[in-house]
């Protein structure tokens, strides 16, 4: 519909689409000859800045100029009736002037926010201790405050229907690979869903491995890690009402990088990452290993240990598999009924409940002292990760390797740990590799090991960035 110079047709018109919205209100007002009409909505607006910047400028000199008299910053002028639809849905009042075919769009949104806070999910000793929050705005203010750059480029569009929802997308323009960052602007704008629940559905849409259990972005609350995958010529997409931002392209070994490997010297990051990946693979594989080892190949064990579990095995009901599953089964109830429960009891219920069935367990002979063991050591080891989502994977690909141990013992617990292998390797990410083994010294450097920060002078081959070079003469002062 075409916008009409005339007052009573644009009142028609958006009294009519929003006649089943009760919070939708219109003023008219008649200053000094003039008239004029505004539009909006009262639950979204900020009353406060209507009446000071608004009212009273147009009070005073109604017949100036609109943009000479409203003090407002954010300020658009449209003859577009559905431009103005969607301004008045986003908090705007959508001001006209009778007998000008033209619209003044004015931001008078009520800013209602939490604080930022410190992460919950991606605690640090040492670095930053800010994090992302719901709105849009105030994450790109944290990330503009991080990246005081004219490179720093951030993206804006709308993905939703009906939801409208705001995502942004950001990368450094002089080092994220610009074939990667147009596949993500051609994923991004191709989806068409009338709601965007970020960060799970963004992730799930633009992944190109549909079925894999593997994380293929690296999704975090903290803007300094953000900031650090920015500057390995990734992109990060945020998107409004969500404290999370999505990073890609991603390799398997950025789930095992933390910011505290960078801030505690070089050998403590190296030995540190270690212990994850160690982790990784005890979450994985250490229930399995254990029906292996007590079902088919005690052999492998030294006499002593062997003893010890075959007196703890002893007056147990149920065979090594189903104690294994069992367990881990219950640690999957415990670890899921302390997320939901409230916070203040949450953690006693977890811990009492833990210590409570395992003794009860143990003492009825329906699962032995070893095997108990193993399920903490094993529940542990899944936490260590700093990706909650690599977490998920490794305790979930715990099934499948008990299973094949318990069918065909070691050969089953080689042949998964094969097939995860092979799977990893046939894993791509915007058209790169996701796994690639560390055979060199320097795919090794970030990745299997935290290297001297002055020895990382290129930036990882992993993301294909279009400027490798990280820093020229790191320790310049020393000649």
């Amino acid at each position: 519909m075409k916008l009409s110079a005339s007052l009573s047709e644009t009142n028609k018109y958006f009294k009519d689409l929003f006649s089943d919205q009760s919070d939708f209100m219109s003023k008219q007002l008649n200053l000094d000859g003039s008239e004029f009409e505004l539009f909006y909505f009262n639950t979204l607006i900020d009353s406060e800045l209507v009446q000071n910047y608004i009212l009273k400028p147009l009070m005073s000199r109604p017949h100036a100029p609109i943009h000479d008299v409203v003090a407002i910053l954010d300020y658009t002028e449209t003859e577009s009736l559905q431009e103005a639809v969607h301004a008045i849905m986003y908090g705007k009042t959508v001001l006209q002037r009778s007998g000008e075919a033209k619209l003044y769009l004015l931001g008078t949104d009520v800013k209602k926010e939490r604080s930022i806070n410190i992460p919950t999910n991606e605690r640090v000793l040492r670095g930053a201790n800010e994090a992302f929050i719901e709105n849009l705005d105030t994450n790109l203010n944290l990330m503009r405050k991080l990246i005081n750059s004219t490179d720093f480029v951030v993206k804006t569009f709308t993905i939703g229907r009906l939801s409208q929802t705001k995502v942004a997308m950001m990368y450094i323009k002089t080092i994220a690979d610009m074939a990667s960052v147009e596949e993500v602007d051609r994923r991004l704008r191709s989806i068409d869903i009338d709601y965007l629940d970020a960060p799970g559905e963004v992730d799930e849409l633009i992944q190109e491995n549909k079925y894999s259990l593997f994380p293929q972005t690296l999704t975090t609350e903290r803007p300094d890690r953000a900031r650090a995958n920015l500057m390995e010529g990734k992109v990060v997409v945020a998107t409004a009402g969500s404290p999370d931002v999505v990073i890609l392209p991603v390799s398997f070994w950025s789930f095992f990088q933390s910011e505290d490997d960078y801030q505690n010297g070089f050998l403590l990051g190296s030995i540190f990452r270690v212990l994850r990946l160690c982790c990784f693979f005890i979450a994985m594989g250490l229930p399995a290993l254990y029906v292996t080892v007590s079902g088919f190949n005690p052999q492998m064990l030294p006499l002593n240990f062997v003893n010890t579990l075959q007196s703890s095995l002893k007056y147990v009901t149920f065979p090594p598999f189903v104690e294994a599953l069992s367990m881990m089964l219950l640690l999957e109830i415990l670890r899921e009924a302390t997320i939901r429960l409230a916070s203040p009891v949450g953690q006693t219920i977890g811990v009492v409940g833990g210590i409570v069935v395992g003794t009860v367990v143990v003492q009825s002979n329906l699962v032995s002292n070893t095997m108990v063991i193993t399920a903490a050591l094993t529940g542990l080891a899944s936490f260590v990760m700093p990706s909650y989502e690599m977490s998920s994977s490794a305790r979930l690909l715990s099934y499948p390797a008990l299973l094949l141990s318990a069918v065909f013992g070691l050969f089953g617990l080689a042949f998964f740990f094969i097939i995860i292998c092979t799977h990893l390797c046939s894993i791509n990410t915007l058209g790169l590799s996701y796994y690639k083994p560390p055979f060199s010294l320097s795919d090794a450097k970030d990745t299997l090991f935290r290297a001297p920060t002055w020895s990382l002078t290129k930036r990882p081959k992993a993301t294909a960035p279009s400027n490798r070079t990280r820093m020229r003469n790191p320790r310049g002062w020393k000649r």
